[in-house]
């Protein structure tokens, strides 16, 4: 059970990808849980930029139901009332601020994924399927970027991780599980008109399972319409392009103008919408038109085969950028 706050706010530090994060909060249990999603990242000291995020119990009133408040670098951001809320609140709050604190990149509503130094982006609204396909690939060996962004670093186009735990709706939970992923410590939260919603912890499935710094090469609309058959069909870039405007967060709040960072990137991309059904043919539909190198990759390192893991490392390594 969450505890009601003791009152006495503690601090830990993140740097997650390039999204540096730190927590302080007045209830135990959300920093607790917060620290052991977010393990891999932890760090000392506080980052240069850090978006800082505050958890605050309201004073008490008979007349309000609000018992938290969520507070990004000092602006009231929700009013959670439920303590089971208040997690998916600062995941929330966390997003918001990336393009406000980090305008060095572009900011689409896209999940995003590497296979093979490749960029991929699926851009989307909520409800297209974007995190499902995303589980499904990192499951099959894809390096995963983030689950809801996509930052495109506007001078260089250069697609960067942000790898925050991935959001999946508890309908959802049954094809995750299908996947041979798991939701983290089996924890539900509530996240408003969402419903509830758990988190997998993309290192637990590979320790090398984040992605690396890379140009854009796919960009990939899903759409997932139940009992569908997998199709991809190719846009132009200009659709493309259009596409990508209308779901683009920071479309003029970057370093240059986002209708110029779209253009550009999409130069080099090829283009497609994809109607998604059930996820394992979806994602071999996908895996025939991108490829899947590094699935081999990673179930030959599954196997703990010593010299293939260290040479895989290594490789990995020397292509980070």
């Amino acid at each position: 059970m969450w505890d009601s706050g003791d009152n006495q706010a503690r601090t830990q530090h993140f740097q997650i990808g390039v999204v540096p994060v730190t927590v302080t909060s007045e209830m135990s249990d959300l920093l607790e849980q917060y620290a052991s999603l977010y393990r891999h990242w932890r760090v000392d000291n506080p980052q240069a930029g850090s978006i800082d995020i505050q958890v605050r119990r309201r004073p008490f009133s008979p007349w309000h139901r609000r018992r938290w408040e969520v507070i990004a670098n000092n602006s009231k951001m929700y009013e959670p009332s439920r303590n089971d809320e208040v997690f998916p609140y600062v995941e929330w709050a966390t997003n918001w601020e990336v393009p406000r604190v980090m305008p060095q990149y572009l900011q689409l509503h896209a999940s995003s994924m590497e296979v093979d130094g490749a960029g991929v982006i699926f851009p989307g609204q909520s409800g297209s399927g974007k995190s499902t396909l995303t589980t499904g690939l990192l499951s099959r060996g894809w390096r995963y970027l983030c689950d809801e962004f996509a930052l495109i670093h506007a001078e260089t186009l250069t697609l960067h991780p942000f790898p925050r735990a991935i959001c999946v709706k508890k309908p959802s939970h049954p094809v995750i599980e299908s996947l041979g992923l798991s939701i983290h410590e089996n924890r539900n939260y509530h996240k408003g008109c969402k419903g509830f919603v758990g988190f997998v912890d993309p290192l637990s499935v590979s320790g090398d399972a984040v992605g690396r710094v890379c140009q854009i090469r796919y960009v990939i609309f899903p759409k997932y319409t139940a009992g569908a058959r997998p199709e991809l069909i190719e846009i132009s870039k200009g659709q493309a392009a259009f596409d990508l405007h209308e779901v683009c967060f920071n479309l003029f709040g970057c370093n240059a103008l986002g209708l110029n960072v779209i253009a550009e990137m999409i130069r080099g991309a090829q283009c497609y919408r994809l109607v998604a059904g059930e996820i394992k043919s979806t994602c071999e539909v996908v895996e025939r038109l991108v490829g899947s190198g590094s699935r081999v990759f990673r179930r030959t390192i599954a196997n703990d085969d010593p010299v293939v893991a260290t040479s895989a490392r290594a490789e990995t390594s020397n292509c980070l950028v």
